[in-house]
Order: structure tokens, then C-alpha cells, then sequence
């Protein structure tokens, strides 16, 4: 929890993923990452979204806003995926061996994810990756279970559980892009 003192006012900001519901973390991923807007807008409206008051907001010097960034993206970040979670008495898992890895149709129905722009990916992603025990394959990609699933998700798990695997998957992504660019800087000096 983030205390924010400004001209008198105090106002406490939640800003560790254990605070934040999948459901905010979201919005702010969503909001973070959007086309057509700079830096500066997009954290006015990270903490608009998270109600930090106008007061606060507009008196803030231009030092006081960086450093209210810089604390609101300060906070300890497990590196440790969760194996499981229960969800209204229902049992999903993201993985069964010693370690997590991404699976190949799981990186696909991610992939279709994406596309949504929805403002959700880290739910659809949460979705994705934990499977309900009690279904089979087949049923966990269907689309409207992964929906329903989202949902779920939403509303009871937090941030907390869902940023190491958007970590892992950022990663994941860079490293493809990184060996892309290396075949084709291979490509061209071939040429």
C-alpha cells in the first residue's frame, strides 16, 4: 500500500499485485500498454482507474508524479507460478510436472486471446493456462468454458497470481523476436 501525501490530503494507493484483483490488473494492463497515448497520460489514468482523487491529481509538481510512479511500480514480484488454485470449489492447474512450461496449444489459443483487445489478456491468459481437473481437453478449449473460466477469475484471483506467468510470456515473446531477428540479420548477410 502506497500512501500519497499531497497538500494535505493523504490517500492510500493499492499498487502490489497481491492488492490489486485480476480484474483491475486488467484495466491498468490494458491501459499500460495502449496504442496512441504517452507515458504520463497513461499513468494519470492508471490512477484515476485506481480513484486516487482529483485534488491529489491535479496539484501533483511535475518531481511528485515521477516519484508516485516510481513508488506505484516499486513492490516485490514473485517469480514463483502458481501450480494450482480453487475457484468457487472448482480445482484448476497450470501445470502436473516439477516446472512450468507453456504448451504449444496453449500458446495458440493465447495468440487468439490477443486478438480480442478487450481489455482482459491476463485473465484470457489465466483462463488458458489452468485447467479445470475435472474436464478434459477437449471441453477446456472450448472457447465459452475459457470465457466462463475468465470470469471466474476475474472476480477472485489477484494480480499477484496472474503477473509471473504474464512475465513469463513477455519473456517468452521477446526471446522469439529476438531469434527472428537474428535469422534474419542471418538471412541478409547471406544474401
Amino acid at each position: 500500500m502506497l500512501k500519497i501525501n499531497c497538500n494535505e490530503e493523504v490517500f492510500e494507493l493499492r499498487n502490489t499485485p497481491d492488492e490489486l484483483t485480476l480484474n483491475e490488473f486488467d484495466q491498468i494492463f490494458s491501459i499500460v500498454n495502449r496504442d496512441g497515448s504517452d507515458n504520463v497520460t497513461k499513468y494519470f489514468d492508471v490512477f484515476e482507474f485506481l480513484k486516487v482523487p482529483d485534488v491529489i491529481l491535479d496539484n501533483l509538481s511535475q518531481k511528485e508524479f515521477i516519484e508516485m510512479v516510481e513508488s506505484f511500480n516499486d513492490y516485490e514480484l514473485s517469480k514463483d507460478v502458481a501450480g494450482e488454485v480453487v475457484v468457487n470449489g472448482r480445482t484448476y492447474k497450470s501445470f502436473e510436472s516439477d516446472e512450468f512450461e507453456f504448451k504449444a496449444r496453449d500458446i495458440s489459443l493465447i495468440e487468439q486471446a490477443q486478438l480480442k483487445e478487450d481489455g482482459h489478456f491476463p485473465s484470457w491468459v489465466m483462463a488458458i493456462l489452468f485447467k479445470d481437473v475435472e474436464l478434459t481437453n477437449t471441453e477446456h478449449r472450448d472457447w465459452s468454458h475459457i470465457k466462463h473460466k475468465a470470469e471466474q477469475f476475474r472476480k477472485h484471483l489477484t494480480a499477484g497470481e496472474a503477473a509471473p506467468f504474464m512475465v513469463r510470456l513477455v519473456r517468452r515473446q521477446m526471446s522469439e523476436l529476438d531469434h527472428a531477428t537474428k535469422n534474419v540479420d542471418n538471412g541478409i548477410q547471406a544474401t
